[in-house]
């Protein structure tokens, strides 16, 4: 993570922001501690990743996810082993577990290049600019590893399989064995897996909620992002993989955690962003802050406290926020428990009467 930030750019040889305040009072003296000069010479104006490029920048941030998504499947095999060696006694702990220590990695990956941008070089420029381009290669990645490209090898997988035995058949033998190729040519799909598709939206959710504050729009590309995205599932679920066993469960299980989480979490990520990463809150209370000649905001002697105070103030608003609205919003529908309550009377009035008549 730290070479690819290094080769997009965002990592000079001395501190740009605020962040300089940690190592040293002269900004003669500031180092940066995760610069390397051969990745980050590959940055510079006419490099392989020159930054001023729009193709050429985005060459790095295709290498960037290639490699979060070799790390991600590495760590799958890896998960599986841990997880089966924890012997769990029943299916639903084995894939809570399997599901935290996959969302935890994958959430490191995702998330920790933007953390690192927001809250240590406190550069809100630069996330909105990273966010942006991890959306849109991440979608086109989506688009082509999880629909394109498996299609096209199914098929050429089932061409090759049946084409040469198909030659050789008399016409009305073809005609006796369409319904059991038919058959086979399904179960010679891929199995379905549904956690890619809940890790993407999860992570896609972290994405839109906890830098909303740097990239405003991010909700509106995400949703745009899943229109494309369910229709895409919908094909891979009919076209590419095997039909998926129905599973009856009354909610989606340790995924509404994860959720609540970062939802919980973007709380407070907001906030910092608001006070440290951008000049929002100066604008509004430009009183408690500094402004050098490069333009760099600071905040002065002695109002520490209060920004410190506004900004926690905020973030418990938020919260309470949310609680009372999760307190006014029911988790069922009115005419859904309704019926609930008419099935359960049905029930128990038939299995009072079928127990009447067994004693008669």
């Amino acid at each position: 993570m730290i070479l690819s930030l290094n080769m997009q750019g965002y990592i000079k040889h001395k501190h740009t922001s605020s962040s300089k305040n940690l190592f040293s009072n002269d900004e003669e003296d500031c180092h940066h501690p995760f610069y390397f000069e051969f990745f980050a010479s590959l940055s510079e104006e006419g490099s392989i990743f020159d930054a001023k490029s729009t193709i050429q920048s985005t060459l790095a941030v295709v290498l960037h996810v290639a490699l979060v998504l070799t790390m991600n499947m590495l760590y799958r095999k890896l998960a599986e082993f841990l997880t089966d060696w924890e012997n769990h006694q029943y299916q639903v702990t084995h894939n809570n577990s399997l599901i935290m220590k996959r969302f935890c990695f994958e959430a490191f990956d995702a998330y920790l290049v933007l953390m690192y941008l927001a809250f240590y070089e406190q550069d809100v420029t630069k996330v909105r600019s990273e966010l942006i381009n991890v959306f849109n290669v991440d979608t086109f990645r989506r688009l082509l590893l999880e629909g394109f490209i498996p299609y096209v090898r199914t098929k050429l997988r089932l061409r090759t399989k049946w084409g040469s035995s198909r030659d050789v058949k008399k016409n009305d033998d073809l005609k006796n064995d369409n319904s059991t190729s038919l058959l086979e040519e399904e179960a010679n799909k891929d199995e379905y897996e549904e956690f890619d598709d809940y890790i993407e939206m999860i992570i896609q959710l972290g994405y839109i909620t906890l830098f909303a504050s740097a990239y405003p729009l991010a909700p509106f590309v995400a949703i745009l992002a899943n229109c494309v995205e369910l229709r895409l599932d919908a094909f891979k679920i009919t076209h590419v993989h095997k039909r998926p066993w129905a599973v009856p469960l009354a909610n989606i299980g340790v995924w509404a955690t994860l959720i609540r989480c970062i939802v919980w979490l973007s709380a407070i990520t907001n906030c910092m962003i608001f006070c440290f990463s951008s000049m929002q809150m100066m604008q509004y209370l430009p009183d408690f802050f500094t402004v050098d000649k490069a333009g760099e905001h600071d905040l002065k002697d002695g109002n520490g406290w209060v920004v410190i105070f506004i900004i926690f103030g905020i973030e418990r608003l938020l919260l309470v926020i949310g609680i009372v609205i999760g307190f006014l919003i029911p988790d069922f529908p009115e005419d859904v428990r309704i019926k609930e309550q008419q099935k359960e009377y049905v029930l128990k009035r038939i299995h009072n009467v079928s127990r009447s008549q067994k004693d008669q």
